[in-house]
């Protein structure tokens, strides 16, 4: 799945095609419900969401513009019908990470070595880790290592600037980080 691609099927998109908006949701339905899991252990209204989010996308298509990444747009908007949906429910949470093994799995190596060097690759641990972490700090997460997107499109998603994404994985990174060091102290002990 190349971004060029989904940029040629976002343009079709914009003119009504109902063929590249299946295709759209064929690329990112799996994706959109794990985003929407960890918001909601409702596994219908996640399900609802992601269908009267696309109906609404093919209703509104003359109202879309071009977008520089599809993934992101997707994302966000997703994130809004999604929020709605819980608000008017009352059940919104705040991120949960119910999941944790995606994250860890998704780039088993890149996480811990984000993590340093000096960590062996104890899931377990990190797994507890990120537990401990705010909701905030997990999205982030999840997004960055999980779902590899861009600091612009992270930005763009939280409606936070370029500047506080890379700020708000730094501190993630190094609460992580200040956690294992402490277990790895306590454990020596």
């Amino acid at each position: 799945m190349s971004a060029e691609a989904d940029e040629i099927i976002w343009q079709k998109c914009l003119t009504g095609d109902r063929k590249a908006f299946e295709e759209l949701y064929n690329r990112y339905y799996a994706m959109l419900y794990n985003y929407g899991r960890k918001f909601s252990s409702d596994v219908e209204l996640v399900k609802d969401c992601i269908q009267n989010f696309f109906v609404k996308l093919i209703r509104n298509h003359e109202h879309l513009s071009t977008t520089a990444s599809v993934k992101s747009y997707l994302l966000k908007a997703f994130r809004y019908t999604l929020y709605n949906a819980l608000e008017a429910k009352k059940q919104r949470n705040d991120f949960i990470l119910p999941c944790l093994d995606d994250l860890l799995s998704s780039n088993s190596d890149l996480l811990p070595s984000a993590l340093s060097d000096s960590f062996p690759n104890d899931y377990s641990s990190i797994h507890q880790a990120l537990k401990t972490l705010p909701s905030r700090q997990q999205e982030i997460l999840y997004l960055y290592f999980a779902l590899e997107l861009e600091h612009s499109e992270i930005a763009s998603l939280l409606n936070i600037n370029y500047q506080s994404s890379k700020n708000l994985l730094y501190r993630a990174l190094l609460k992580l980080k200040s956690i294992l060091v402490k277990e790895d102290l306590v454990s020596c002990l």
